[in-house]
């Protein structure tokens, strides 16, 4: 399944990216995308933090990855198993037109490409043309009428693609059962990062409400939830708040 998008997302953006990487993963489902930043970045994360399995197809050589910064997750993707494409030379560096022709090999690969945030010229909408050339079904997500970053999927969903609103939507084209998704097991927590993971919700708190909530001091309480961070369990948000990682 390919998810794809704009490389200068926002929060929403990345969030249902991540949403959908993680329900699909989950469920066995591989996660295909350009290794790139917005997006396809949080959507090869999501994969790799669910133990999933997930393709990066690059519009570059391997030595020259676009952006160099993505190193370490492209790394990180055949570390843990997954596969890191292109077509091009080792050394080939990245062209104007490059990103647009490795677009066809991403839809290609895929039983399903799902657009989650794309303006009126984002090069996901060249995936997109890909998919309905090749035949492959188009899903995209909504998002507010009154952002650039919607007007590529809903102008999508007007020509006739599929509906996307989470990962059920995916697993049910796929025909596979969404109650059969695997869950992750909770790691073992020290008592202050597992009394602040139970205060944690769904929606931001600030850190001092959590702080309060967990009782522990400031200090204490920070570096408990950067422990909930990196292990994937919270999320910050801005104004240190924070909330429980949507699953």
């Amino acid at each position: 399944m390919a998810l794809v998008g704009s490389r200068a997302t926002d929060e929403y953006g990345r969030e249902m990216a991540r949403r959908l990487a993680l329900g699909l993963a989950r469920a066995g489902v591989s996660i295909v995308s350009g290794g790139a930043l917005g997006v396809d970045g949080a959507a090869h994360l999501a994969a790799l933090e669910a133990g999933g399995h997930t393709v990066a197809v690059l519009g570059s050589g391997l030595d020259v990855p676009s952006p160099p910064s993505n190193r370490p997750l492209l790394r990180r993707i055949l570390a843990q198993g997954g596969a890191v494409l292109s077509e091009h030379e080792d050394e080939e560096p990245p062209t104007r037109w490059s990103f647009p022709r490795r677009n066809r090999l991403i839809s290609a690969l895929s039983d399903a490409v799902v657009v989650v945030r794309a303006g009126p010229r984002s090069g996901a909408l060249i995936t997109a043309a890909e998919a309905r050339r090749q035949g492959v079904p188009l899903f995209a997500v909504p998002g507010d009428v009154d952002q650039e970053l919607s007007q590529g999927p809903i102008a999508l969903l007007r020509e006739g693609a599929r509906l996307a609103t989470g990962a059920a939507d995916l697993l049910t084209h796929l025909g596979l059962e969404v109650g059969a998704q695997i869950e992750l097991a909770l790691p073992e927590l020290a008592p202050a990062p597992r009394a602040l993971f139970d205060a944690l919700r769904a929606a931001p708190r600030h850190a001092d409400e959590l702080a309060r909530a967990a009782r522990l001091g400031p200090g204490p309480a920070l570096a408990g939830l950067l422990q909930l961070e990196l292990l994937g369990l919270a999320e910050q948000r801005p104004g240190l708040r924070f909330c429980r990682r949507a699953a």
